[in-house]
């Protein structure tokens, strides 16, 4: 009986005996240059090596003290306390195989189905050019817009997040707004941009057949204000002699030039346009007749 109690005390006390010496003996065992990295299970030499071994592809450490270790396949600090370990930029820290992996490359997003009318609300309508959801009748205090920008009067305010005027009311099938005096419809960018005709241009802008007559004759002499091109009117067997003043920035016929040399656009005369303008100098599409998409950039109309 008694050799039994005696086994049965050893059975208890020796494995606790022999895991409190092991636990005792990995930092003990130590040198007194060392430390115990115990996520490591080993001793590490204080304030690093000298010369450290460089990781293995596709590998790295932390570049705010720690070094790699060839023993144990990782990264170890170089002091006994350390902070979070930074990895450099394209690297991601791994805690359990203690080293820096390459972050895996982005998966490119796909686009994202873009937003519906089913998405606003009751007093919302869907605004298609921007992609959003705008309040039906117009914002209740719009901001004013930037510097030499600004919105049509009737149904436009300013939008600050989308940098832009939007409507009060879908704008489908409806030509497009009309600005201030002195103020063009730039379609591209949604806003009013200021009209670069020269202020108080001489009037009248059209010369009357006498005038045109007087002024050629004198070769030197300007046929027209300064800000508008003269062009030819063409007659029935070419050319009649006369000129008409035209700001070719804005003119619907003739818009980038003179229609009548061969220079300018007629975009009333662009296959299947509907809404059309003319904006410095390059014709801007707003709406196309039915069977015709309008391009990318506005500038003409593609038959479906």
């Amino acid at each position: 009986m008694a050799l039994l109690t005696r086994l049965l005390f050893l059975a208890v006390v020796v494995p606790f005996a022999l895991a409190h010496s092991g636990s005792d003996n990995n930092s003990k065992s130590c040198g007194s240059s060392e430390f115990y990295f115990g996520q490591a299970g080993c001793c590490v030499t204080r304030g690093g090596q000298k010369n450290p071994p460089s990781p293995p592809k596709d590998t790295s450490c932390p570049n705010n003290g720690w070094d790699w270790h060839s023993g144990k396949s990782c990264c170890v600090p170089r002091q006994p306390t350390w902070s979070t370990p930074t990895c450099n930029n394209g690297w991601s820290w791994n805690g359990g195989s203690l080293k820096c992996s390459r972050s895996p490359p982005s998966t490119p997003s796909t686009p994202s189905t873009p937003s519906t009318g089913n998405n606003c609300k009751n007093s919302e309508f869907f605004f298609g050019r921007k992609q959003c959801c705008l309040p039906r009748g117009g914002q209740p205090n719009p901001p004013s817009p930037p510097k030499d920008t600004q919105c049509p009067p009737s149904g436009w305010n300013w939008h600050s997040g989308k940098g832009c005027c939007v409507p009060h009311e879908p704008t489908d099938n409806k030509p497009p707004p009309q600005c201030n005096k002195g103020w063009d419809w730039d379609d591209n960018n949604l806003k009013c941009c200021p009209h670069n005709t020269p202020s108080n241009p001489p009037s009248p802008p059209k010369p009357s057949g006498k005038y045109h007559k007087r002024v050629l004759k004198t070769r030197n002499a300007s046929i027209c204000p300064k800000g508008l091109e003269a062009c030819p009117i063409p007659g029935l067997t070419g050319s009649s002699g006369d000129v008409e003043c035209l700001d070719t920035d804005v003119e619907l016929t003739s818009c980038g030039g003179c229609a009548s040399t061969g220079v300018g656009q007629d975009c009333t005369a662009l296959p299947g346009v509907w809404n059309v303008g003319c904006y410095r100098g390059s014709c801007q599409v707003y709406t196309c007749a039915q069977g015709y998409r309008r391009s990318i950039d506005g500038t003409s109309c593609i038959k479906l």
